[in-house]
């Protein structure tokens, strides 16, 4: 963990944010409910909104021998997203709603970016977060390489 901010909560995204800072966040985003079984993420589809899912459990997808194979199951405080979020690249994985209902909170990309944008102090404790998530993900990968 990085020692330019103190630890607020356990959050990925939230990890440097005060609960006044989180909820000012929380405010430009929205609430969004998946139905078991629906997608809220295709592969190849282009989109850069940043999620974190509320409650529920969501399957991560991916091609695997010609067939959609399940991953990952994510579920309460994971986030999604972050690679297009950063470099508007398509989806590289599918993501679905399980056997329940999930609830997810989305960012658009430029609402959040404009946000962040007039307040840096917010903008860094941003940064080091999703930095740090991206360098866990990547810890992640090689592990399994």
């Amino acid at each position: 963990m990085n020692k330019l901010f103190p630890m607020h909560s356990d959050h990925p995204l939230f990890r440097y944010f005060t609960d006044e800072e989180r909820q000012r966040i929380e405010r430009i985003s929205e609430l969004k409910e998946v139905p078991e079984g629906r997608f809220l993420i295709r592969a190849a589809d282009y989109d850069s909104r940043l999620f974190t899912v509320e409650n529920g459990h969501l399957d991560i997808l991916a091609i695997r021998d010609g067939k959609e194979t399940v991953v990952a199951t994510v579920g309460p405080g994971d986030v999604l997203g972050e690679v297009a979020f950063i470099d508007d690249s398509p989806r590289s994985v599918s993501v679905r709603a399980g056997e329940e209902n999930v609830t997810v909170r989305a960012w658009d990309k430029r609402t959040l970016s404009e946000a962040l944008a007039f307040e840096p102090q917010l903008l860094a404790k941003f940064a080091v977060a999703m930095s740090e998530l991206l360098v866990e993900r990547l810890r992640d990968t090689a592990r399994r390489v």
